[in-house]
């Protein structure tokens, strides 16, 4: 009794191996990297802002950890088998531990708000509410992605609606950059960069779209049209099947439902998005337009910072890359 007497009178123990132990199915993905695409955009985006150096690595470190600890879930609620090329997280150490640890991590990455804010208490409270404030919308983003998914014959969502849903769910981390940087920033602005922080996010999801059903590189490391097997509703699937409501058709929209892994099933639906409703080329003239609405001078401040805007160009000339 006298043990439990002491131990309450202090915070919970917590060792090295405790944490090596709950951390491992983030630690697991995170030892496959990705391209590191938002760390980069942030270097990019601080040739404008000139934060502090550390600042920016503590904002790149806070951001990998949301990205990553998202996959994690992601990976669970989509049911996948592989990503980056390797059997996801939950696949090799459980569904329970892989959804500790995302959530965990979530609260690791809030921790790094402390350390930004140093002794600044103001700062530390609206760092707080902007990282609060993008979950919320990362997590209202991720959850329409799924209702739509899991409810195909009630709702098909317009262009309008999965932009929309697009900022919330991937814009929402380019967001969160974004405006952490312009509070941490002296730099006068002519216009904030959040808008083009939507739109970066808006073309990098409609980019990944488009790939998950025709980029190589990406079939294997997820699998052939992994989206297909998910009965996602991605940019030009919605196309597809908007088309195929205009026609009477509901090929692609039959193919969807049986959230099938069967190859030949999947490439009948590929060349219904191909050769009969057009919707990867669809797709593709839309993220040339929004690539090009994204370099002009609303959203990229060329006149101010030439060379800095010059980088963010080659950034979406990337996405619009095939």
């Amino acid at each position: 009794m006298m043990d439990v007497e002491k131990l309450v009178k202090q915070s919970p123990i917590w060792d090295d191996r405790d944490e090596t132990a709950i951390v491992e199915p983030y630690d697991y993905i995170v030892s496959k990297p990705g391209k590191s695409f938002r760390s980069k955009l942030i270097n990019v985006f601080n040739e404008i802002y000139q934060i502090p150096i550390e600042k920016t690595n503590q904002i790149s470190t806070l951001v990998a950890i949301l990205h990553n600890a998202s996959l994690l879930i992601d990976d669970i609620e989509d049911s996948s088998a592989t990503r980056r090329g390797i059997p996801t997280s939950h696949t090799l150490f459980g569904v329970p531990l892989t959804i500790n640890a995302a959530n965990y991590m979530y609260f690791k990455a809030m921790e790094i708000l402390q350390t930004i804010s140093g002794d600044d208490k103001i700062l530390l409270h609206d760092l707080m509410v902007i990282f609060n404030q993008e979950m919320i919308n990362l997590h209202r983003g991720q959850g329409l992605d799924i209702y739509w998914r899991d409810n195909l014959l009630q709702f098909i969502p317009d262009e309008a609606t999965y932009y929309n849903m697009v900022m919330n769910k991937t814009g929402g981390l380019f967001r969160l950059t974004v405006r952490i940087m312009e509070l941490l920033t002296d730099v006068e602005l002519p216009h904030s960069l959040v808008p083009l922080s939507n739109l970066l996010g808006i073309i990098y999801q409609i980019r990944d779209d488009y790939q998950n059903l025709s980029n190589e590189q990406m079939i294997a490391n997820k699998g052939l049209a992994e989206d297909i097997s998910e009965g996602k509703l991605s940019f030009p699937i919605i196309h597809g099947l908007k088309y195929g409501q205009s026609q009477n058709e509901t090929i692609l929209q039959d193919v969807l439902r049986l959230r099938t892994d069967d190859v030949e099933l999947k490439k009948r639906a590929l060349d219904y998005l191909n050769n009969e409703s057009h919707s990867l080329e669809y797709t593709w003239e839309k993220l040339e337009e929004l690539s090009k609405l994204a370099k002009s001078e609303n959203y990229i401040p060329r006149k101010n910072f030439p060379d800095a805007s010059n980088k963010l160009m080659s950034v979406v000339d990337y996405l619009s890359t095939r």
